[in-house]
């Protein structure tokens, strides 16, 4: 699908295999939470997403397609978990710096409970949809015990075994959203087992437009991973020469695109005209501005303002 249509092309530079993991995982987070989980004694369970544009994480904007998770944990219940999912189509050397940042805005500025002063713990899943990221732990201890420490939670989706999860979800030991990883797995590009694939999916899953998703999101995965030729193959009777699914996804990364870079014109049009006068709340009124109209009227008032105190005033009102 993506090589007929282009439309993996159009959103490699969008993050489409990003896209693709987190659409699998708020549809089900099963697959990721019971590895989260496994080394525990008791599991952590599901309670709900936290709408991440509502919460203050570094970078604005540009940081609402992560996911974040609240999980309760019946061992302590006055002390639930944040989880955010960052999902990785290939190694990034500053992720672990900038995931030890959100943590630490998350810890300091959500709250839970009725009287909104417990805090969450917090926890970060990185998932490689394809190798192993180099360096998993930021240590920064002084001595042991002293210092800073930040170990994420690491699944690398392509050392699991691709036959084995396949069997796991057709016996009832895995959730049938584990279908959605297999073509990142281990053994995922043998035709047997993309036969087997298909077979399990379509007696596990009755919906047809949750069926049409999950041959969507392997079809991409496939892509990343350069297995598309047999899969595309093997799921010819699925192949679309569109798909709505991605399409949505080239339409929202575009309109973020375009947000991004009318955010960066308008900042570098206030920074030219009114050097050091910018202070950091107008800066943020911007990175967080998702309307398009608005940004142009601010655009516009920006270079007519005789100065910088006009241009305020004209975005006070």
């Amino acid at each position: 699908m993506c090589h007929r249509n282009g439309a993996c092309d159009k959103l490699r530079g969008m993050g489409v295999y990003d896209q693709a993991a987190r659409f699998a995982t708020q549809l089900n987070p099963e697959p990721v939470l019971r590895r989260l989980s496994a080394a525990r004694p008791v599991a952590l369970s599901f309670r709900e997403w936290f709408d991440t544009r509502t919460l203050p994480v570094p970078g604005g904007t540009d940081r609402t397609a992560d996911l974040i998770a609240a999980l309760e944990d019946p061992t302590a219940p006055d002390s639930p978990w944040l989880v955010v999912f960052e999902f990785q189509a290939q190694p990034d050397a500053d992720k672990l710096d900038t995931t030890l940042d959100i943590v630490g805005t998350l810890r300091t500025t959500v709250r839970h409970g009725d009287d909104r002063k417990g805090k969450y713990r917090v926890v970060v899943a990185m998932v490689y949809l394809q190798g192993r990221s180099a360096e998993t732990v930021l240590d920064m201890e002084l001595s042991p015990g002293v210092g800073t420490r930040h170990a994420p939670f690491f699944w690398n989706v392509a050392e699991d075994d691709a036959v084995a999860a396949i069997e796991q979800v057709e016996v009832g030991i895995r959730s049938w959203s584990e279908l959605f990883w297999v073509p990142l797995m281990n053994g995922g590009d043998d035709e047997a087992v993309v036969v087997r694939w298909r077979d399990v999916m379509m007696r596990m899953v009755a919906e047809r437009d949750v069926r049409d998703a999950m041959v969507t999101v392997a079809f991409v995965f496939a892509e990343l991973v350069r297995r598309n030729r047999t899969w595309e193959r093997v799921m010819s009777e699925f192949a679309m020469t569109e798909s709505p699914l991605v399409n949505s996804w080239i339409e929202r990364g575009i309109a973020r695109g375009e947000l991004r870079t009318q955010r960066q014109y308008l900042l570098e049009l206030l920074e030219d005209r009114f050097p050091g006068m910018v202070p950091a709340d107008v800066v943020r009124l911007v990175a967080e501005q998702e309307d398009r109209d608005l940004l142009h009227d601010w655009f516009r008032a920006a270079g007519r303002a005789a100065d910088f105190g006009q241009f305020l005033a004209y975005l006070k009102r």
